[in-house]
């Protein structure tokens, strides 16, 4: 069971590299997880508040990178589900290249979890391999206890993802639409933005309810379509 845990990029397909909205204050940020992927830098750290895309680009990267993907917060239910400390269960990535690390916020001030992930980084370090961690804030705003590991976090920079324009937002709305084989008009995507919500997660939710609707109905999206079926 230990060495099933970690393992959770059966999520859909969407969280793909090239379907990555990159905003104008998440450049540099994107840039140093690409150079990541490739091999040609072994360390970064990302953050952002809520609908960042943390979780899409964490997910991404370790796909493109041959890596595994592990959100701590669902990390520290199963550990506590199966028993198992932070170090044996971190160390089931053991041989892996590149570990995608999310919601560092979660174990702030949990000395054991702090211990683990410092050790984490220090074994990936030894081993050549790659760490891409994420959080809401930058490593010493975060709330860690434990200074060796706010100093290895900052080791390979800290890179703020930043907010998306509304430009930004519709063509990522779009970008994903596409690769639904859903035509999202600008008109309709606009009208998302105005009336449902600006949360990049609540308008992902949307589009996915959207997509079951419009495949049911035969319809295509248009404003009226998606007033009935989000109640607007």
């Amino acid at each position: 069971m230990a060495g099933q845990l970690p393992l959770v990029l059966d999520r859909p397909d969407r969280h793909r590299m090239a379907l990555f909205q990159v905003g104008a204050e998440g450049q540099e940020a994107w840039d140093r997880v690409q150079a990541l992927v490739r091999g040609e830098v072994r360390f970064a750290f990302v953050w952002g508040g809520s609908g960042s895309g943390k979780t899409h680009l964490l997910e991404a990267a370790a796909r493109a990178g041959g890596g595994i993907y592990w959100e701590l917060t669902a990390l520290r239910r199963e550990a506590a589900a199966a028993g198992l400390p932070p170090e044996a269960l971190l160390a089931t990535g053991s041989g892996v290249d590149l570990v995608a690390l999310d919601g560092l916020e979660a174990i702030a001030g949990d000395a054991d979890w702090e211990a683990a992930v410092f050790h984490l980084y220090n074994r990936l370090d030894e081993e050549g391999g790659r760490l891409l961690a994420a959080a809401t804030a930058n490593p010493n705003s975060l709330g860690l206890a434990r200074e060796e590991l706010r100093s290895r976090l900052h080791w390979g920079g800290s890179f703020p993802l930043g907010r998306l324009s509304d430009a930004e937002r519709l063509a990522a709305l779009q970008g994903h639409a596409e690769a639904r084989g859903l035509a999202l008009k600008d008109e309709v995507g606009t009208y998302l933005l105005r009336y449902y919500s600006r949360n990049m997660h609540q308008l992902m939710a949307a589009l996915e309810r959207l997509d079951a609707a419009a495949l049911a109905e035969r319809r295509r999206l248009s404003v009226p379509f998606v007033k009935a079926q989000l109640g607007l």
